[in-house]
């Protein structure tokens, strides 16, 4: 995993009319300010930008953003990329921008992209990883002029982290559950997050191991398909699944609808013996929503975690309260209905 020592972007200099920032990608990029029309090229950035305030700033957004997110609005903005594949240079232009984030590449990198767009500022920032997700918004706050809205993020984020973090502490290693973490559930089975995957880092530090460390994946390959076989022969205490998209949790989901859907799911697994398994005995298999693992609200994921593995010791954390303020206070007016997470921590 990664730690703040090894994180590259960062703030070089700020001025009243500029500031200049190395990205992700390792690239030094200076923008002009104020900042006011920002396009995103990729939906699950969005998150972070609109929980800042952002949303007026928006002229562009990628084709999944509207039909992931309506419940955020921004009907009218233009479409100007295609998730994770392309982006449409001449949509770009006609929005006009001062700014264009995108992850380090999208179809292209964000040095090819900077080179077709010339004098537009391209940055590349993934606004959904933990490790990054402080430093990330401390940089956009002091880019689109957001510092104060940037420091109440970080601070409620804080608050519930430390409190994991205070209470697993003592555990010892060998008092840790283990478990396997199933990466996109909703669209493949028996492949395994490693620690080094976005959703699985969320579970770091909640007092459990993750039965894929021993893998040898890295923060380029981060999940493996491993096979039924390789599972049983470790028998986790718990299974996560993945729902990646919207098919097994999240928006516009009930617990009754999400309990058929991983029903589905074991009975798929049947003919593997999956009904042997510790966690199917132990009524220890659960869904999460990726929504819950990636952006600002990635804390509540680590609460159902800490939650799930140690109960005892987070019976005062409610991670539906907790999803219900984190609406409440940056997305004032907007209500989202549905489940992140199945069976809830008790």
């Amino acid at each position: 995993p990664s730690t703040a020592e090894d994180l590259i972007e960062k703030i070089v200099n700020k001025t009243s009319d500029s500031i200049t920032v190395v990205d992700q990608a390792g690239r030094t990029v200076t923008i002009k300010l104020p900042v006011e029309r920002i396009i995103v090229t990729n939906y699950r950035e969005m998150e972070l930008l609109l929980a800042l305030g952002a949303a007026d700033m928006i002229v562009g957004v990628d084709s999944t953003f509207h039909k992931s997110m309506p419940y955020y609005g921004l009907k009218d903005v233009a479409e100007v990329a295609k998730h994770a594949t392309e982006i449409n240079y001449e949509n770009v232009l006609l929005q006009n921008p001062d700014l264009v984030i995108m992850p380090t590449k999208q179809g292209a990198t964000a040095e090819e992209v900077a080179k077709k767009l010339k004098n537009i500022p391209v940055i590349a920032f993934s606004l959904t990883d933990k490790d990054h997700l402080i430093l990330d918004t401390e940089i956009m706050g002091a880019i689109l002029g957001k510092e104060g809205e940037a420091e109440k993020i970080i601070d409620w984020i804080h608050k519930y982290d430390s409190i994991v973090d205070d209470r697993i502490k003592d555990i010892k290693t060998e008092d840790m559950p283990t478990f396997y973490y199933e990466a996109s559930t909703d669209m493949s089975k028996w492949v395994a997050a490693a620690p080094t995957s976005s959703q699985a880092k969320v579970t770091e530090g909640c007092g459990a191991i993750n039965i894929a460390q021993d893998l040898g994946l890295n923060s380029t390959t981060t999940s493996a398909e491993v096979g039924a076989e390789w599972v049983m022969t470790k028998d986790p205490d718990f299974i996560f699944m993945d729902s990646h998209g919207t098919t097994l949790a999240g928006v516009g989901h009930t617990p009754e609808d999400i309990q058929a859907n991983l029903t589905k799911k074991i009975e798929d697994r049947a003919s593997e013996g999956f009904e042997n398994y510790k966690a199917m005995k132990n009524n220890h298999v659960y869904v999460l929503s990726r929504d819950w693992t990636g952006g600002p609200d990635w804390v509540i994921g680590r609460v159902c975690f800490a939650k799930w593995f140690h109960p005892e010791l987070f019976k005062d954390l409610d991670p539906e309260a907790m999803n219900k303020e984190y609406l409440e206070v940056f997305f004032p007016g907007i209500t989202i209905e549905g489940t992140w997470a199945y069976p809830a921590p008790e």
